[in-house]
């Protein structure tokens, strides 16, 4: 919950007779007759149609319309005075809170419920209740807590659409004038060195603003999310386009190393017959769901069976998890097995390290030599990860 740390309001409170009202479906009392006892606690029911009992919602001026009537009752109640012109009312703190929802318990039977960023309703299992003067001061300091959220929530919105509409940010605007400066005849070495720091740096923060944006995808209400991805941005899914969708699978990808393959409106085979964003979202289901697009997992599938695809055991070759000679699982680094188990590695060292390159580099065709290894002199193989000699002077020692 974000209310920017105020913790007080003021509000201009609202009289509450000695009656009985229903509660309409946007959260105002609608009173409908006294009560025989004008001391008598007001009671509250439901508006119901056909038997059903019909859902409250609020918005921020309803939830405050309300809270000004339950605080105006409660301080009649409790000072039997005339009410103030304005009343100072110390927000409250949500029973349980997380990233999207935030729940009040204002009794056994009532909950006041937020969820992000709009949804504001009151969860109830019976239909009337007693108003009572404890009951209406909790009521009416967790409305007005609702009313803020859902103001900061609207704000926040507000400037995103405006930033979007307008299509920059402050990382941008930034970027612009760092641009504009590094063009002045005026600035000098130092002036690029440092304007070119910062937009490395904007480049930065504007990277970790689309993870955060994109990875929002994932929904909070998955339970089995890796503790690695608990801290992340999370929002609605339904609000995200496939575009959103397989940017950040692709930022999860990179995160695990998981080799994948996506169709999108940018793959460049779409792009020569389509323009980026020329389908609706619904348009894209339908171009997915087509039979020849659902069948592309097969086609994989069926070319690894037909011995087409990828080439594992080259693969475990290449990255020294698999025996270069006899194809047996290795442990340990290249540098110390040169890509051999133990049963096929040479005792002497520097003969293992010789067949091993003269073998060839594991990435380029076998039986090349050591001519097929890259890297510089006295490194590893760039490649491979091999360690390569180092280079000779003219007269044969190596330096």
């Amino acid at each position: 919950m974000s209310t920017h740390d105020r913790r007080s309001v003021e509000i201009q409170p609202k009289p509450l007779a000695s009656a009985r009202y229903v509660l309409a479906p946007n959260g105002l009392f609608l009173q409908r007759e006294e009560l025989p006892q004008p001391n008598q606690h007001p009671y509250v029911e439901l508006v119901q149609a056909a038997d059903i009992r019909l859902p409250v919602s609020y918005d921020s001026h309803t939830a405050r319309d309300t809270a000004a009537q339950l605080l105006g009752y409660a301080r009649q109640h409790y000072t039997e005075l005339p009410l103030p012109a304005t009343l100072s009312v110390d927000l409250l703190d949500p029973t349980s809170h997380n990233a999207t929802t935030s729940t009040w318990s204002l009794s056994a039977y009532l909950n006041l419920s937020y969820h992000a960023p709009f949804d504001a309703s009151l969860d109830t299992e019976i239909d009337t209740w007693e108003l009572t003067p404890a009951l209406a001061a909790r009521w009416g300091r967790a409305l007005l807590t609702l009313a803020a959220v859902l103001d900061n929530a609207h704000a926040v919105a507000t400037q995103a659409v405006l930033a979007d509409r307008c299509g920059t940010t402050p990382i941008s605007n930034i970027r612009d004038w760092a641009n504009r400066k590094s063009q002045d005849d005026d600035s000098d070495d130092d002036d690029y060195w440092i304007l070119r720091e910062l937009r490395e740096a904007l480049d930065e923060e504007d990277k970790l603003v689309r993870q955060q944006t994109l990875i929002a995808a994932l929904d909070i209400a998955n339970p089995d999310l890796p503790a690695a991805l608990t801290d992340l941005r999370l929002n609605a899914a339904g609000t995200l386009g496939h575009l959103d969708a397989a940017k950040a699978i692709k930022d999860i990808a990179d995160r695990y190393g998981l080799p994948l393959f996506m169709w999108t409106e940018e793959h460049w085979w779409l792009a020569r017959h389509l323009s980026v964003g020329e389908l609706t979202e619904a348009e894209w289901r339908r171009f997915t769901n087509t039979l020849e697009i659902q069948q592309f997992p097969l086609h994989v599938e069926q070319r690894q069976q037909d011995g087409h695809g990828i080439d594992f055991e080259l693969a475990l070759k290449q990255a020294g998890l698999s025996c270069r000679a006899c194809s047996i699982r290795t442990h340990g680094d290249i540098a110390d097995t040169y890509g051999h188990c133990e049963a096929c590695l040479p005792s002497d060292r520097a003969a293992a390290l010789t067949e091993a390159l003269e073998r060839g580099c594991p990435v380029e065709p076998f039986n090349q030599g050591i001519s097929s290894h890259s890297g510089v002199p006295g490194a590893a193989c760039e490649l491979c990860g091999l360690p390569l000699p180092k280079a000779s002077d003219n007269n044969g020692e190596q330096r």
